[in-house]
Parts: C-alpha cells; sequence; structure tokens
C-alpha cells in the first residue's frame, strides 16, 4: 500500500485498525498532512498506541468515522485496505470530494463490484500490485480520475508481476469450481451460473496471456 501511495501533500488512512500505514507515513515523512479513521474506537485506539510507540503520535490525526463521514477537510490520497470492495464503493460514494483524490485501494473480497463502481464514477486504474501472505494473494491498485475506462487486468498484465500466474492460476481453480457446483446443483440461477463462465473465461484469457511472455 505504501509502495502504491508513494508521497504527497495529504493523506487518509480509512479503517486504520493498527495504524500502521499512516505510522509509516509518518516514520518516512512521505506526507505533510496525515489521518487515520475507524468506524470503532478499539481499532482506533490500537493506532494512537503504534504512533506514541514509534514516536510519531504528533504527526497523524485521528477521527472515530464512519468511513470519510465525520473526516474533516479533504485530502489528496485515500488509502482503503481489508475491506469488502461494496464497503469501499459505499464510502467513496457518500463522499463528495473523493471523486477528485487519488485512490489506493485493498478490496478483500467484491473486487468486480468495486471496479463497476469506479469505472461509474470515472476513474481509471493507474497501477496494480500483488502480494503473498501465508498462501494467499492479494491485490492492490490505485486509481485516480481519467479517460480510458477502469481495468484492474490490464494494469497487472502492463506491470508484468511476478506473482500474476500464480495468483491467476489459484482463481482459475477457484472459479472452476464454483462453475461445477453450480452446474451440478440445482438451486444455481442460470444467469448466476453464466456470470461466473464468463468471469473464468475472461481468467483463462489473462492467463493465456502471462504464459505468453512467461514461457
Amino acid at each position: 500500500m505504501a509502495k502504491l501511495a508513494g508521497s504527497g501533500k495529504s493523506v487518509v488512512d480509512v479503517g486504520t485498525d493498527h495504524g500502521y500505514v499512516p505510522v509509516y507515513f509518518a516514520q518516512k515523512g512521505l506526507f505533510e498532512r496525515i489521518a487515520a479513521s475507524d468506524i470503532n474506537g478499539g481499532p482506533l485506539e490500537s493506532a494512537r498506541a503504534s504512533a506514541r510507540e514509534y514516536g510519531v503520535f504528533d504527526r497523524i490525526a485521528f477521527y472515530l468515522s464512519d468511513g470519510l463521514r465525520d473526516v474533516p477537510g479533504a485530502f489528496d490520497t485515500v488509502v482503503i485496505a481489508g475491506m469488502g470492495g461494496e464497503t469501499m464503493a459505499d464510502i467513496l460514494s457518500a463522499c463528495s470530494w473523493a471523486k477528485d483524490a487519488r485512490l489506493i485501494l485493498q478490496p478483500q473480497s467484491r473486487v468486480e463490484e468495486l471496479g463497476a463502481y469506479l469505472k461509474s464514477a470515472g476513474f481509471v486504474c493507474q497501477r496494480a500490485l500483488l502480494c503473498r501472505d501465508s498462501g494467499r494473494c492479494y491485490l492492490a491498485f490505485s486509481a485516480s480520475a481519467g479517460e480510458g475506462g477502469f481495468d484492474i487486468a490490464r494494469a497487472l498484465l502492463d506491470s508484468r508481476d511476478g506473482l500474476l500466474r500464480e495468483c491467476v492460476e489459484k482463481e482459475v481453480i477457484r472459479v472452476g469450481r464454483a462453475v461445477s457446483g453450480m452446474e451440478s446443483g440445482s438451486a444455481a440461477p442460470e444467469a448466476g451460473i453464466t456470470l461466473m463462465k464468463n468471469k473464468l473465461s475472461r481468467l483463462e484469457n489473462i492467463l493465456r496471456e502471462v504464459n505468453s511472455w512467461q514461457n
């Protein structure tokens, strides 16, 4: 997340939890104005404790807030990590100034739903990165307002991310199993099966492109 965020004038980390991201920004002097918010008091206090431990408490403003609702002012950069994509979309759509911010996002689920919102709101995926933790692949990306549509897959392919083949292969297996389970069951709607098959097809196309430049 820090690698994608780089540096700038102001940044807010939404759903900060332990506050490690804003603490890192403060330690490195990457942003002039740094804020951290969380909807729950416990995690926010953990973030304050982290800031005290690392000697940067006076560099970070802390806000108890549902998303960005109670965070005063606007920020150039918004970081949101570890939430479902639908929750991220709700947070961003409820904030009037977020459309002008640079977004650094790491969705845990519903990536397609988040992508659909960002596309409709006029964002472009600038850069995407993958990482692995405890055997699981995680996606993070940056987005800003611009022309050209929203395409995370293309951003990953253009970056030639070293984890792309591994992560796509795992996702192909997961989605393939889901399609098989839906087809063998009796409750799955045809529209849902078609949606998953289309997703599987897109993943297989990505994997073919990866294989074309990794072999």
